[in-house]
């Protein structure tokens, strides 16, 4: 039941969450959550929206994609409705949050074991995977959507973000900035903001605030820049 609670207590009081956590590891109960929730969330939305058209409707924003043919777009569509490719969807909404966490404890751990760190691998995912809760909030948001807004104004890439972008008219910004926008977002902050304060805890006491803070936006600039550079391509 203590678990239970944490999972919720550590949006509003992280600071006494996470110095539990790393001194209990607790790692079972919030992958299944995130899991859980997410599978139901992607279920709903799959079933909601056409995930092909939505595909399509991406792709055609791009030079390379505007190019495709009626014949390529329904090949395409037969594709990505197929059972199998279906299924795939289904199972990777599952355990989709389970990759992104154990790929972000991997690099973090590993990040702060040269900077310096105290706790274990087993700490630092408790740790993780406790501030990606604020992920169902997302994911809330994009069942949400699906129900409010027009079939024909969705596009993957704005599903349950809760950025400014959503303001946006993007036909009118650059892929780039408007990708850069989309990224400023009120989850990705929050669990930011919760790897900062859950690491301090496990991490060399002689490493300071700053450092840490450094340490964990940092790795988050070098992902945007990722997502920018892809969309720059894109753009081309």
């Amino acid at each position: 039941m203590q678990t239970i609670r944490l999972l919720f207590k550590v949006l509003w009081s992280p600071a006494e969450s996470m110095f539990l956590l790393s001194k209990k590891p607790r790692v079972l109960v919030p992958m299944l959550f995130l899991c859980a929730f997410s599978f139901v969330a992607g279920t709903v939305m799959v079933m909601k929206v056409d995930m092909a058209e939505l595909t399509i409707r991406a792709l055609e924003r791009s030079p390379q994609g505007a190019t495709l043919s009626d014949q390529q777009k329904d090949l395409m569509r037969q594709q990505m409705n197929s059972p199998v490719l279906k299924s795939f969807t289904f199972v990777s909404t599952a355990i989709g949050p389970l990759l992104i966490v154990f790929c972000v404890t991997a690099i973090y751990f590993v990040l702060f074991t040269i900077a310096g760190r105290e706790g274990g691998f087993k700490s630092f995912l408790s740790i993780t995977t406790f501030a990606f809760i604020p992920l169902a909030v997302r994911q809330a948001a994009g069942v949400f959507s699906v129900f409010l807004i027009p079939p024909s104004s969705l596009m993957l890439d704005e599903l349950g973000s809760l950025s400014p972008a959503v303001f946006l008219d993007r036909d009118r910004l650059s892929p780039v900035v408007f990708a850069a926008v989309n990224m400023i977002d009120l989850v990705t902050i929050w669990i930011l903001i919760l790897l900062v304060i859950g690491y301090g805890f496990v991490a060399r006491k002689s490493l300071s605030k700053g450092a840490r803070a450094a340490c964990v936006i940092g790795v988050f600039l070098a992902y945007a820049a990722f997502r920018l550079a892809f969309a720059a391509f894109r753009g081309i």
